[in-house]
């Protein structure tokens, strides 16, 4: 009697379907707001600032007098992000703003770091 074989091409689409959905849910899952969120703001690992943002007015303001470095963050909405650097890519600035746990933005060429926690 001659056994089947599993067709290779099938396993191969299967292990694809199922990364693309545990992409999908991980891309979907809700972010987690509950309690304060706080935006911590480092230079080369040092905390210069942190900010409440669940109860941060909208405004904006530069870590130039703390760190000498000639950077602008925006807090608009409770969130926060980059708004100007003096950096060559500006990746920082198009990241846009961040408003759930976990959600980091880095200006490497200033080694300045942006970071959101929900307490």
């Amino acid at each position: 009697m001659k056994e089947k074989k599993f067709p290779l091409r099938l396993v191969l689409w299967l292990v694809i379907g199922a990364a693309l959905a545990a992409s999908l849910l991980w891309l979907a899952r809700p972010q987690d707001t509950a309690g304060h969120l706080t935006a911590v703001i480092s230079v080369d690992g040092q905390t210069v600032r942190t900010l409440d943002l669940t109860t941060a007015k909208d405004q904006e303001f530069s870590i130039l007098d703390e760190t000498g470095l000639p950077i602008t963050f925006q807090v608009r909405d409770h969130a926060i992000r980059f708004l100007s650097s003096d950096c060559p890519d500006k990746i920082c600035v198009n990241t846009g703003f961040l408003r759930g746990d976990l959600d980091v933005a880095s200006c490497l060429p200033n080694r300045t770091s942006l970071f959101v926690t929900a307490e």
